[in-house]
């Protein structure tokens, strides 16, 4: 009964960023755009995307347009699920934003969304992340921003408010300490480490 208030909560409360896509999900006409439109973090991407491309066309039109094109047709349309769309996206924004090959091998096996009991962490190939965490009276904990990538491990620290998040992979889940980050909690919220599972 919880996990599903958890879930009502937390739909009411994003239901500002459905149509967060880069075209207007009233018009959605394929099935590649209804998943988009279907999903909140593929929406978020999908307008992620557009910003990057927009930047690197103007680095390299013709190149960056024929790539684009190559990418729509035979990668993003040849997907059929959620997940294959968010690491097709992800990719695609390192690509355009000028991330090499090596560099993203090393870093796209971080991305995924990823749960533990109701806590959410979902992890962008370019290492931008975000963390929720529903408590009681319906207080929050969230945390935004970028990790950094050493010796195998992800760091994140906000010296400033004394938050640090330290994560190491586990078979395809990931092994996740966070310390210190009240100030991004409400109330009667908290963080929580463990082990979170891949999606």
């Amino acid at each position: 009964m919880l996990n599903e208030f958890k879930i009502v909560l937390l739909t009411s409360l994003l239901i500002s960023f459905v149509n967060a896509a880069s075209f207007d999900c009233q018009k959605a006409s394929t099935d590649v755009e209804k998943l988009i439109c279907s999903d909140t973090h593929l929406s978020v991407l999908d307008e992620d995307l557009a910003k990057a491309y927009k930047n690197a066309l103007q680095r390299d039109p013709d190149r960056v347009k024929t790539q684009q094109q190559r990418w729509l047709k035979y990668t993003r349309n040849d997907c059929t699920s959620l997940e294959c769309l968010k690491d097709a996206y992800r990719l695609q924004i390192d690509r355009l934003n000028g991330f090499t090959t090596r560099q993203l091998r090393s870093i796209s096996k971080w991305a995924g969304d990823y749960k533990m009991d109701g806590d959410d962490l979902s992890i962008q190939s370019s290492l931008h992340f975000s963390y929720t965490s529903l408590g009681g009276n319906l207080h929050l904990c969230m945390i935004e921003g970028k990790f950094t990538e050493s010796m195998g491990k992800l760091t994140f620290d906000d010296n400033s408010n004394d938050c640090h998040i330290r994560i190491s992979l586990k078979s395809e889940n990931l092994d996740v300490n966070i310390s210190e980050c009240r100030y991004y909690c409400g109330m009667n919220a908290y963080t929580t480490s463990g082990i979170f599972s891949k999606q």
